[in-house]
């Protein structure tokens, strides 16, 4: 039990941005992020849980108030998070089989169903203890685990970032606007906006025929008409979300999306499913299938360094950014990994973490099966004996 929760806590900490993420959907809904007060207080909210559930995980080893504090309380813990696992899975269609409960952050991704089984096994452990355990029964010895506790939030408050966003957007005209204009909506007004500054304020006068003179003389009567003015395209998700990719990741340009064929990959350097998914594509490569790939990646530089090295030192086109604000409106409420398929500026197909699946993916792409490296460093291509892997 002890372990549960220190290996919890350490998980949610090595992957704040992810939990902060979680947290903030579910108190906030999926436009968190345009809320950088509201932010603000989620944070602390999250340093908290994972400060309490530390404190906890390190209370369970040592014997001072294990019965009357420390264990009412662990069980307590485990009986909320499991109330929500199922509020969680009975809200959303497929729940308790799809997506990261979040328990250990993005180290381990489990579902709900997997989560609410551990925590199950978790409390009758404890109710186990709860009977067996007798006043003189010796644990290892005091950790001061509210002291660690409160470091541990102290520490994890430095964490606490800003989400105020400081890019500004610039429009296919070239035309910078201030950095308040930080969401699709604006963007959309925006192009509203310079639509109808184009349209004259006065109406055009043009002649017309007088009855009470000769068919051949014109007539100067003036009569007004109104100026043809297209109505503005209305923009599709998809038209929406190369806006996006323009905007916060502007590298994505000198890529020709436009015109050329690509996999555009969104992925977090320390996200396991992101380096498992990159490991896949890596690999799939070598079938001359998968259209050219480029990562927008979030995460540091040395984050990104074992990201590309994880995968057999494959490095392809990418942008890297530490804006997890600009990183989130380029997911638009999806978790990532999240792969786009791009032809002719449009977008044909995507996946993410709940609709990504291998297999089904490799035979979109028609690729062969993958089998695991002879030297046992990663996958390949099933190849025939004497077949060269390029």
């Amino acid at each position: 039990m002890s372990f549960l929760f220190v290996f919890g806590a350490v998980s949610k900490l090595v992957s704040m941005p992810f939990f902060d993420g979680m947290v903030a959907e579910l108190l906030l809904g999926k436009d968190y992020f345009d809320q950088p007060d509201a932010m603000r207080w989620v944070q602390w909210i999250t340093r908290i849980l994972v400060a309490a559930e530390l404190l906890l995980g390190l209370a369970l080893l040592q014997n001072k108030w294990f019965k009357k504090v420390v264990l009412p309380a662990t069980l307590g813990m485990l009986v909320l998070f499991t109330i929500h696992l199922f509020y969680e899975g009975f809200r959303q269609e497929n729940g308790f089989i799809e997506g990261n409960c979040g328990c250990f952050g993005d180290v381990l991704p489990m579902t709900n169903l997997e989560s609410i089984i551990k925590n199950v096994i978790g409390m009758l452990f404890g109710v186990i203890i709860w009977i067996k355990y007798k006043a003189e029964d010796q644990f290892s010895s005091w950790v001061a685990p509210v002291l660690l506790g409160a470091i541990t939030l102290f520490t994890l408050s430095f964490g606490v970032k800003s989400y105020v966003s400081n890019t500004e957007v610039t429009t296919n005209l070239g035309t910078a606007y201030p950095a308040e204009v930080d969401s699709a909506d604006s963007l959309i007004s925006l192009a509203d906006t310079a639509i109808e500054e184009n349209v004259p304020d006065e109406l055009e006068e043009v002649q017309a025929p007088d009855t009470k003179t000769a068919a051949s003389e014109p007539d100067k009567t003036p009569v007004k008409t109104t100026p043809k003015v297209e109505a503005p395209k209305e923009e599709t998700p998809s038209d929406i979300t190369l806006k996006l990719l323009r905007t916060y990741a502007p590298d994505i340009a000198s890529q020709g999306i436009d015109k050329n064929t690509r996999l555009v990959c969104l992925f977090s350097m320390t996200c396991s499913h992101c380096q498992e998914v990159y490991r896949d594509l890596s690999a799939m490569k070598s079938s001359g299938k998968l259209p050219q790939m480029y990562l927008v990646n979030y995460g540091t530089e040395y984050e990104q360094n074992y990201f590309f090295t994880q995968a057999g030192d494959s490095k392809d086109a990418h942008t890297r950014t530490e804006d997890f604000v600009n990183f989130k409106r380029m997911l638009q409420g999806k978790t990532y990994p999240r792969l786009l398929y791009i032809k002719n500026g449009k977008i044909v197909n995507g996946w993410d973490v709940d609709t990504y699946q291998k297999e089904s993916f490799m035979k979109y792409f028609g690729i062969e099966k993958l089998v695991e490296k002879s030297d046992g460093g990663g996958l390949q291509l099933e190849l025939n004996e004497g077949d060269s892997p390029w």
